[in-house]
């Protein structure tokens, strides 16, 4: 459960990163090239993405990388939250 938060709170802590990087970039001279999620996954993977058709996939591949990483990090946290123990009490 550590792990999970941990890696959550890392994903969201990127995607506030390149969050600002990105209003950084379109606020300053000249043409705004964000940091698209397609930049991440060949930064990670080692290799570009290669669609073999028109997926949900590949339109999430073109949106900014921090609207991908930002949710992932949510719901990693949400999921390895600790669980609250309920005591069972004798009367039932």
């Amino acid at each position: 459960m550590l792990v999970g938060r941990l890696v959550g709170w890392l994903l969201i802590g990127v995607s506030v990163l390149m969050a600002s990087a990105d209003a950084v970039m379109a606020l300053g001279p000249g043409e705004h090239a964000g940091i698209v999620t397609r930049d991440v996954w060949m930064l990670l993977a080692g290799r570009a993405w290669d669609p073999e058709g028109p997926s949900l996939a590949t339109l999430l591949m073109a949106w900014p990388a921090w609207t991908v990483l930002a949710p992932l990090g949510l719901l990693t946290v949400l999921l390895s939250r600790p669980r609250r123990r309920t005591r069972r009490s004798s009367f039932e």
